[in-house]
Formats: structure tokens, C-alpha cells, sequence
């Protein structure tokens, strides 16, 4: 009430307010002119002003039913991945995926939870699955659908470096035969992963931590991995064909990469333009 006074106090002030002191030249029609132009200002002045502020009202409204729509959808697939059931769990990942695309702010938390997911499913890594020391059964063949979703999910993130609290840590897992091509993996902690038989075709690999990791048989054709940690890889038989290493006087890769032959020959002509083969 007090501001619908205020304001029409100045509507009512507004000739003395806004014409100029000396209207004394001026006709009392001229006069009247002005006055009912300088009200007519106030009026469509006050009218803007309550328009902005209902603008901002409006937004910020928005921001608070957006953002707690997100939420809300963020936590309906946090209680999907303790599903007992395959199909539910796969959804969840699929949904914290969505959400991860279309919220910047939960892209740390969705990736951490991500991260402890596939840390909590995936089988751990064993030096000698036949060793008589080994009692369980040994990991599967390939990562089950649920890990592989939820490694997808993490290899294909939105690129925000400056969103992630702390590197991504996949150390000591067992995750042979993974489908990880084109994936975004900079920086990620696989030491003492089995990655044996994995798809990493034209990954993205720069400072990767690959120490001691198995990599036997895996594709690494095209992939990048200047400035990642390749001491003590187990690299057999792995298809290192066009990927890109630096060149230093103190690689940190292992030294039978100066031996390795690469699995894939050419038959003149230039290199082959890498082709997708995993998810782009």
C-alpha cells in the first residue's frame, strides 16, 4: 500500500519534477500539454518498472522449480542403482546420464556417484585368476550391462574439466573387454586395472595413470596417450597402430614399445582415417 501511494504521488508530482523551471513563455494550453505528458512518462516509467520486477520474479521461480525438477529426478535414480533388478539399475544410470547433460551443477556429484558405482559392481583385479590362492570364481568375460552403462555414461560425460572435484579413480578393477571407444578418460586413475581385451579405440588417454594396468590384446588404435603413465603395463599383443605417445628423452612408457610391431599393416598409401567403431 505505502508503494501504490508513493507512486502515485509521483505521477501527481511529475510536471513539477520533470518540465523545467521557466514555463512562463508557454500558453496554458502548452502548458497543460506538458503536464499530462510528463504524468503520462511517470505512468509508463512505474508501468516498465513492474514489468521487470515481474520478469525477475518469473525467472527466478523458473530456477527454483527447474532446479528442483532436476533434483528430483536426480534422486529417483540414485534409488533405482540399488535395484536388485538388471533393467532398473540400467535405466537409473541412464537417467543420472540425462540429468548430467542437462545440469552443470550436479555434474561433479553425478560423476562421483558414477564412479562409486562401477567401484562397488565391478569384479577387482587378480594377478592370476588359476593360481591355487584364488578361491572365487573367476570375473566375468566382459564388464556386466550395468558397469558398461555406467562406463559409458562416464567416457562420454559433457567435456567440464573445472565441474570435477577430483580425478576419477578406477584403479584396480577388472574391466576386460570394456567398450571404451572415443572415450573422453583424461586423467583417470586405471593403475592395476585388467583392461585386457578392452576397446579403446581412439580414446582419449592424455595423463591417464596406467601404471602396472593390463592392457594385453587391448585396441589402442588411435588412441591418444601423450603424458599418460604406461610403466609396467602389460601391453602384449595390444594394437598401439597410429596412436599418439610423446617423444622425450624420458618416456614413460614401457620399453618394449620400441620392439612392438604394430597388428595392423599398410599396403602403401596413406594411414587410414580412423573409423568409429563404439559409441561417437
Amino acid at each position: 500500500m505505502a508503494g501504490l501511494l508513493a507512486y502515485a504521488f509521483l505521477v501527481l508530482l511529475a510536471p513539477d519534477l520533470l518540465l523545467p523551471a521557466d514555463t512562463a513563455a508557454m500558453t496554458q494550453a502548452e502548458q497543460l500539454i506538458a503536464a499530462h505528458n510528463a504524468r503520462l512518462l511517470a505512468v509508463s516509467f512505474g508501468g516498465a518498472l513492474v514489468v521487470l520486477v515481474g520478469l525477475l520474479y518469473t525467472a527466478r521461480n523458473y530456477r527454483l522449480s527447474h532446479r528442483g525438477q532436476v533434483t528430483e529426478r536426480f534422486t529417483k535414480a540414485l534409488e533405482r542403482l540399488d535395484s536388485d533388478k538388471l533393467y532398473v539399475r540400467i535405466g537409473g544410470i541412464h537417467a543420472l546420464e540425462h540429468v548430467l547433460l542437462d545440469s552443470p551443477e550436479h555434474h561433479a556429484h553425478i560423476v562421483e556417484v558414477l564412479v562409486a558405482f562401477i567401484r562397488d559392481r565391478a569384479p577387482r583385479a587378480q594377478e592370476d585368476i588359476g593360481s591355487p590362492t584364488y578361491l572365487r570364481p573367476g570375473p566375468p568375460s566382459e564388464p556386466d550391462a550395468d558397469v558398461q552403462a555406467a562406463l559409458t555414461a562416464l567416457a562420454y560425460r559433457p567435456n567440464r574439466p573445472r565441474r570435477e572435484r577430483h580425478r576419477i579413480r578406477l584403479a584396480n578393477l577388472d574391466l576386460q573387454r570394456a567398450n571404451l571407444a572415443w572415450a573422453h578418460l583424461r586423467w583417470v586413475d586405471f593403475s592395476g586395472a585388467r583392461l585386457d581385451h578392452a576397446n579403446l579405440y581412439a580414446a582419449d588417454l592424455v595423463g591417464a595413470n596406467l601404471f602396472e594396468a593390463g592392457l594385453e590384446h587391448t585396441d589402442l588404435f588411435a588412441a591418444d596417450l601423450r603424458g599418460a603413465n604406461l610403466l609396467r603395463a602389460r601391453l602384449t599383443h595390444a594394437d598401439l597402430y597410429a596412436a599418439a605417445v610423446e617423444d622425450d628423452d624420458d618416456p614413460c612408457w614401457p620399453e618394449e614399445w620400441k620392439f612392438h610391431e604394430p597388428t595392423r599393416t599398410l599396403r602403401g598409401g596413406p594411414a587410414p582415417t580412423p573409423r568409429p567403431r563404439g559409441r561417437p
